[in-house]
């Protein structure tokens, strides 16, 4: 992802320790990147590239009605 596509409050995948999982961005750092929160383990992270996140999650964007 961008820099710019980046928006506090929104929820992304993300990369931490080697998997993907959804983390909600709650901040911008200081100096640089985001302050999130791991949704798996509501543990804080910090992202300090965009390249970490994969992409934006939506709520029911990814559920097929059957």
């Amino acid at each position: 992802m961008k820099k710019a596509e980046i928006k506090v409050g929104g929820t992304y995948l993300a990369k931490v320790s080697g998997t993907v999982v959804p983390v909600r961005i709650r901040a911008e750092h200081p100096r640089c990147g985001w302050v999130g929160v791991n949704a798996v383990t509501n543990r804080e992270v910090r992202i300090k590239t965009a390249a970490r996140l994969r992409r934006e999650v939506r709520p029911n964007a990814d559920r097929r009605e059957v």
